[in-house]
């Protein structure tokens, strides 16, 4: 069987030098050629490259970073705001919403969960502590395979396939939550404090899938957390659920 390509998106890194750098953390490529695929970087540029990118995708992976613009989910700037790039946003809202079209699978990974709801019309918490003064603590000062909150799970979902329980205990890294669902989603998973930490696609014959953990922080050292990126990699081979994505050349 043909490995699928996979797109990672990265982040655009000016802090460095005067001249920015794409980067992307090692173990995104690594979480994807375990689970039997070829890894290919994104960097954001201008958005005709878009349309040029969805051929040659078999799937996509939303990664990690900083926040997101609120104005691209109908929001003033509030108190707690991070940095955010619309370079970035604006590009990738473009690819996720022209993968959706294509029927593209794709995987969201904190901010890229974030992202895939805001590109499909959902919104999000600016800054979790000043909306939920009572939520969990969920961007602690600890290293990215270290395990730090439960989500719940509903059963009927990808993830509760994925790793047969409705308790998992998983990473968490970041100030910013998906607050609004967009209409092609549901949540799946919930922190014990009622944050969503997963979204799946409502449509059977799709998959999309964004938690709000970092599985590929885990996947060495608990292996289970590979199983998103292989759910990723077995919905590529197949285009999507139902059968080939409209687009796709493999």
């Amino acid at each position: 069987m043909k490995k699928p390509i996979i797109g990672i998106t990265s982040f655009i890194d000016r802090s460095r030098q005067s001249v920015p750098y794409f980067s992307l953390k090692e173990s995104y490529v690594k979480a994807i050629e375990m689970a039997g695929g070829i890894p290919v970087i994104l960097s954001a540029t201008s958005p005709d490259v878009v349309n040029a990118l969805i051929p040659t995708l078999d799937g996509l992976v939303f990664s990690g970073g900083g926040d997101i613009a609120p104005w691209l989910f109908g929001q003033e700037p509030l108190v707690g705001l991070g940095s955010f790039d619309t370079v970035r946003d604006e590009w990738e809202i473009e690819l996720c919403n022209r993968a959706w079209e294509a029927r593209i699978p794709m995987l969201g990974i904190c901010r890229g969960c974030q992202l895939m709801n805001v590109a499909r019309g959902g919104s999000l918490l600016q800054d979790i502590e000043r909306s939920n003064p009572a939520a969990l603590l969920h961007n602690p000062q600890i290293a990215h395979d270290e395990l730090h909150h439960h989500i719940i799970i509903e059963r009927d979902s990808i993830l509760f396939e994925l790793f047969e329980t409705e308790s998992l205990l998983v990473n968490s890294f970041h100030h910013q939550a998906v607050d609004k669902v967009a209409s092609d989603f549901k949540i799946t998973a919930r922190g014990t404090d009622g944050i969503i930490e997963a979204l799946e696609q409502i449509d059977p014959g799709r998959f999309a899938l964004a938690l709000q953990f970092h599985p590929e922080g885990l996947f060495l050292r608990y292996g289970a957390f590979l199983k998103p990126f292989s759910a990723l990699i077995e919905a590529s081979c197949k285009g999507d659920l139902t059968g080939e994505s409209s687009l796709s050349h493999s």
